[in-house]
């Protein structure tokens, strides 16, 4: 039944790229910028550069190698908007299943039904029929963490591909870096925290336990504690084995040279930030974490609600630590909302509406929120992964915090990499209990039709609905993501 799912998805996307290019057969938004430096970079012009693009030109050198490899088959003009669209179209459909099947379950890998399920995400989806950053940046990411879950297995034939991996990710953007580190971190868990070798490690070792320790398990702040300090014991007994040696210095090389790299860009740009460096300045914007658990709980729904009503019973029973956490949203709320300009004045996005008319409609409105908000976080952080183990979720909250917090800009596409690893780790725990695998199947196909159906509503306002601005008279503005 899911061999179809992949064919009817094929089918579909190849309409939805035929009609959008038919429609919007002109660079929109983002693309004015993405399309033309790659046309430049394809007549050869290496050295012409717009400075109001903010992220490195890894994307623009994949385009014109893909360019170059269809010139092989067609005499046609190859560096246009259409080919380009369908460079991001082809990543989404042929490479990143490719790429999430690396992702461990059960000493299997995902099921073609959650990768169709992945693929379908409604954000990733709707770019990938644009010639955006979000297509390559995604998969080039994932396939940097899925290697790294590999660790144990790999030879020393993976140390490249690891580094050409993840400097090709973070060419494209930069906070992907961010990322790598993320990968690096799980790959030290996976060699010497977790372990690695059936009944090797004594069930009666402290800190074997403390670091092997899951969220369902927590019972007081010491527990988080207990496995950090965990970890390092076991990173330290570890370095000292004879036989991890070699794996350390496997991960050191995998690493350090696109940190070192990423290092040297800092010191040489002046920053993490490139182009229009006034409007993309790093800030303290904690709410962003309150609206990404927000955004994971209203798109993962089906997967959620056989434990919405048990989380909501928990909090009610608990009425203290959730007045609290509230007390401290409110307080994140109250002092780090930032309002960015293009949020404010870009009415082509979701965001736009979302803010003028919900969360600042009043000036009290933005509170209202917040125990949604802290039910959103226990959810997505908490009791969706509950099975997860203590280190990998700290380490994943610890990344997307990274990621989020620093930016002004509230944008949908930066969730996707934080949503994608987490709806991951979903599947997979929900994999290793037999229970929950059987209700997994039918939620999962539940949530099939519910991306479906977002997808269809998104896409389809993009294509029917159109506006002018008076600034811009006789230009078409179209609502997106």
């Amino acid at each position: 039944m899911t061999v179809p799912l992949q064919s009817v998805l094929i089918l579909a996307s190849a309409a939805i790229f035929a009609v959008i290019c038919q429609i919007v057969p002109d660079s929109y938004l983002d693309e004015v910028f993405h399309v033309p430096q790659t046309q430049q970079y394809c007549a050869g012009h290496y050295d012409v550069w717009d400075d109001k693009i903010t992220t490195p030109p890894g994307l623009y050198y994949l385009g014109v190698i893909y360019t170059r490899i269809l010139s092989l088959f067609t005499t046609s003009p190859t560096c246009t908007v259409k080919a380009l669209r369908s460079f991001s179209l082809i990543g989404q459909l042929s490479v990143l299943p490719i790429v999430l099947s690396l992702f461990p379950v059960r000493h299997h890998h995902l099921s073609s039904r959650t990768i169709t399920l992945l693929q379908l995400f409604p954000t990733l989806y709707f770019f990938s029929f644009l010639y955006y950053t979000d297509v390559w940046s995604t998969i080039l990411t994932l396939l940097s963490i899925g290697l790294s879950t590999r660790a144990t297995q790999a030879s020393w034939l993976s140390v490249p591909l690891k580094i050409a991996v993840g400097s090709v990710a973070v060419a494209i953007r930069q906070t992907n870096i961010i990322w790598v580190l993320y990968a690096l971190a799980m790959e030290i868990l996976t060699v010497f925290v977790y372990p690695d070798e059936k009944g090797k490690d004594r069930a009666d070792d402290t800190w074997f336990l403390a670091a092997n320790a899951r969220l369902e398990d927590v019972r007081s702040p010491a527990d988080f504690v207990n496995a950090i300090v965990g970890a390092f014991v076991r990173v330290w007994r570890g370095l000292k084995g004879p036989t991890k040696g070699p794996k350390a210095l496997k991960i050191m090389c995998s690493y350090a040279p696109i940190l070192g790299g990423f290092a040297a860009f800092i010191v040489i740009n002046g920053g993490i930030t490139l182009g229009d460096k006034g409007n993309h300045v790093a800030g303290i914007h904690i709410p962003q974490i309150f609206y990404f658990a927000t955004f994971t709980c209203a798109l993962s729904i089906p997967s959620i609600l056989s434990i919405l009503s048990q989380t909501l019973t928990i909090l009610f029973f608990r009425p203290l630590p959730f007045a609290i956490v509230s007390a401290i949203i409110i307080l994140a709320i109250r002092t780090t909302t930032i309002a960015h300009p293009f949020v404010l004045a870009d009415n082509r996005h979701y965001i736009f509406y979302l803010w003028r008319r919900i969360l600042n409609a009043t000036p009290w409105s933005r509170y209202l929120f917040a125990p949604g908000y802290a039910i959103a976080l226990y959810l997505v952080f908490a009791r969706a992964v509950r099975k997860e183990k203590i280190l990998t979720a700290l380490v994943y909250f610890g990344a997307c915090a990274a990621v989020l917090i620093p930016s002004q800009l509230i944008e949908c596409r930066y969730f996707i990499v934080p949503y994608l690893i987490w709806r991951i780790r979903v599947a997979t725990l929900k994999a290793e209990d037999d229970d929950e695998r059987r209700e997994n199947v039918i939620a999962e196909y539940v949530e099939i039709g519910w991306y479906a159906i977002v997808n269809f509503v998104t896409i389809g306002l993009f294509l029917a609905y159109s506006f002018e601005w008076p600034s811009e008279p006789g230009a078409r503005q179209r609502f997106m993501w």
